[in-house]
C-alpha cells in the first residue's frame, strides 16, 4: 500500500503563497500544510485554515523574518531579525547561541498557533533546522510537551531521482548525514514520522511532468512529498517567482489525479500516521 502526505510548506509567508496552497488543497492533491507563526500573512492564513479545515503543522522558523520573542543572543540582530539560511546553519553548527532563548522562541511559535484556535498535527522546520543535533532533541521535547504527535523526518527518500550537482546536491548530502540520527531521535521520543521525505531533489523544479513521474514510481510505504505551490509575488525572494504557479498547476492537474486513482495511492495527512503505526 502506498500512503502519501502531500504537504505544502510556508503557509503564512505571504497572501499569494497562501492562495496557491489553499487552492491546491481545495481543488488539487495537497493534503496538509506547514504554517509560519511569524509569517507576514499569518493572521489571514490561520482564518483560512479554520474555514477550510486544512490539516496543518508548525513550520518552526529560525531562518527568515523576525522572531516573536525579540533578539536571540548569538542568532539575531538587535531587532530580532533572523539571519537567513546560510548564517543559520553556521550558527547551528557552531552551537554558539543561547538554547533557552531558542526554546522560548520555538515555544512561542507553537503557542501562537494554539492560541489562534488551531491544533497542529506535526512539527517541521523551515530550512529543515530540526535536523541539526542541537535542535532535534529540543523540538521532540516540545512536541511531547504540547501533545503534537508527529514530526517530519526530513530524511531524503527519493531513490529513483539523481541528486543535482549544484548547491542543492550538497544540501541533500547534508540532510542524509543528519537525517538518520534525527529520525532515530524522533522515534525514540515516541513520536510518529513518515518513512521518509520525497521530492527534495525537485525543489523549485516540480512541474506536471516530474510530479506525474514521481507518482508513477513512488513505492510502497508511508511517505511525505514536500511541495511549494503559490502565485508569483513581487518580492526580493527569488523563491516567490513563476515556479510557484508551475507547481500549483501540477498539483491541480487531472493527470496527477488520474495516476493517484489508478495506482490506488492513499492521500493522507500527519494525523493518519497513528492509524498506520
Amino acid at each position: 500500500m502506498i500512503s502519501l502526505i502531500i504537504n505544502a510548506d510556508d503557509l503564512g509567508c505571504n497572501a499569494l503563497r497562501d492562495r496557491g496552497i489553499l487552492e491546491a488543497y481545495q481543488q488539487g492533491i495537497v493534503t496538509s500544510a506547514s504554517i509560519l507563526a511569524n509569517g507576514s500573512s499569518f493572521n489571514m492564513a490561520i482564518e483560512q485554515v479554520k474555514g477550510s479545515k486544512l490539516p496543518v503543522g508548525v513550520h518552526l522558523n529560525l531562518a527568515d523574518g523576525r522572531t516573536l520573542t525579540g533578539p536571540i543572543k548569538g542568532l539575531t540582530d538587535s531587532s530580532g531579525n533572523l539571519p537567513g539560511k546560510k548564517e543559520l546553519r553556521r550558527h547551528l553548527t557552531a552551537n554558539g547561541f543561547d538554547p533557552e532563548e531558542i526554546r522560548k522562541e520555538l515555544k512561542t511559535q507553537i503557542q501562537r498557533i494554539l492560541e489562534a484556535g488551531v491544533k497542529p498535527d506535526h512539527l517541521d522546520g523551515h530550512q529543515h533546522c530540526q535536523l541539526f543535533p542541537c535542535l532535534t532533541t529540543m523540538v521532540t521535547e516540545l512536541a511531547r510537551e504540547y501533545g503534537i504527535p508527529a514530526m517530519r523526518s526530513a530524511l531524503p527518500a527519493d531513490i529513483s531521482l539523481k541528486d543535482p550537482s549544484d548547491p542543492l546536491g550538497k544540501e541533500l548530502a547534508l540532510y542524509r548525514q543528519l537525517g538518520h540520527g534525527a529520525k532515530e531521535t524522533i522515534m525514540t521520543a515516541g513520536l510518529l514520522t513518515p518513512d521518509g521525505l520525497m521530492g527534495m531533489p525537485l525543489l523549485n523544479q516540480l512541474d506536471k511532468t516530474s510530479l506525474c513521474n514521481f507518482l508513477e514510481n513512488v513505492t510502497e510505504g508511508f511517505w511525505e512529498l514536500m511541495v511549494h505551490p503559490g502565485y508569483t509575488c513581487d518580492s526580493d525572494n527569488p523563491f516567490d517567482g513563476p515556479q510557484r504557479e508551475v507547481e500549483l498547476l501540477a498539483l491541480l492537474s487531472p493527470e496527477a489525479k488520474q495516476i493517484i486513482a489508478r495506482r490506488n495511492i492513499s492521500l493522507c495527512h500527519f494525523g493518519d500516521l497513528s492509524c498506520a503505526s
